[in-house]
């Protein structure tokens, strides 16, 4: 019944242009999540009663955070090629290889780096958070070669990063390689969106 009106619930979650309204989604992952534990410690209602509310709590907050820092990053990477997106879970800083590197080098490019700045400024004005930083390419050239290329980048961003401030135990860094795309490389507009970084932000 619990997962039957949560899902009812998160169908409601929604700002008037269809996209989730984080904090909503939030609060009712929490509440959910609450009243499983209260459920498992307590085993009686009023153990449900108190996890949900909690639960519940937590998981608004964790959202209305995402969210106020979802807006700081769009106004501060504004016209700099990084793209933002908040899946209520988490926050995504994506940076295109054409804004962040040249072809083929993982040397972050100086006109991009005012951008990472802003993204670690940023960090560090929410320090309750995780920060993996990933890299990916597409599938041009060997699954070695790729797999370098993309931890090699991915290490000159959280390098930019903690340069300007972040607290390295706070970042996480790996490369993908072509494993993870997120177009089709069947095509040079598909390969092109699968050469990026991510900055995934997670709260604590």
């Amino acid at each position: 019944m619990a997962l039957v009106a949560g899902s009812l619930a998160l169908a409601g979650c929604a700002n008037p242009d269809g996209t989730n309204y984080q904090p909503g989604t939030g609060a009712i992952i929490g509440g959910l999540t609450g009243a499983a534990a209260g459920q498992i410690i307590g085993g009686d209602t009023r153990a449900t009663v108190i996890g949900t509310a909690v639960g519940a709590a937590v998981g608004g907050a964790i959202g209305t955070q995402l969210q106020a820092q979802e807006r700081e990053l769009q106004q501060s990477l504004a016209g700099s090629g990084a793209v933002i997106t908040n899946t209520g879970s988490d926050l995504r800083v994506i940076l295109p290889e054409g804004v962040t590197f040249r072809t083929a080098s993982s040397t972050v490019d100086p006109a991009f780096r005012p951008a990472l700045r802003a993204v670690s400024d940023s960090l560090r004005r929410h320090p309750n958070t995780l920060v993996r930083v990933v890299g990916h390419t597409d599938n041009v050239g060997g699954a070695a070669y790729n797999t370098q290329l993309s931890e090699d980048r991915a290490l000159a961003v959280a390098r930019e990063l903690i340069v300007n401030g972040t607290d390295a135990r706070r970042i996480v860094v790996s490369g993908r390689g072509f494993y993870e795309p997120a177009a089709s490389n069947a095509t040079a507009a598909g390969r092109a969106q699968n050469r990026r970084v991510e900055i995934i932000i997670t709260p604590n």
